[in-house]
């Protein structure tokens, strides 16, 4: 998404490809992660609660991206930054690696007796 957003060239900007279509894989991977945490009778609420999040996410997102578009594009054209939108969307991948890593890996370390981070 960083490539994408600070692109130059449209040759750049296919180098970011490769990352994106790997990428691709991530959602599968992370909800056979998930399913493997959770019991049998709560995969329904998993999938429940994923679905809700991707509901969400697929209303709010072409509001924000394009949003930020119009304003690269528009009030702060002086920056020349038209790829903003891929650039906010690195950043919240970004963000959503931190919460992970803190969802995720301070319990195990709490767990194993290890003074949390």
């Amino acid at each position: 998404m960083a490539i994408y957003g600070f692109a130059p060239t449209g040759a750049w900007f296919m180098l970011g490809v490769p990352g994106t279509a790997l990428y691709g894989l991530a959602n599968p991977a992370l909800q056979s992660l998930m399913t493997r945490e959770v019991g049998p009778s709560e995969q329904g609420q998993l999938q429940g609660a994923n679905g809700s999040m991707n509901g969400i996410a697929n209303m709010t997102a072409p509001i924000l991206f394009t949003q930020v578009f119009a304003l690269a594009i528009g009030r702060f054209e002086d920056l020349r930054l038209p790829g903003a939108p891929f650039i906010l969307g690195a950043l919240l991948l970004v963000a959503a690696c931190v919460v992970e890593w803190r969802a995720t890996a301070l319990p195990r370390e709490q767990s194993r007796g290890l003074a949390p981070v």
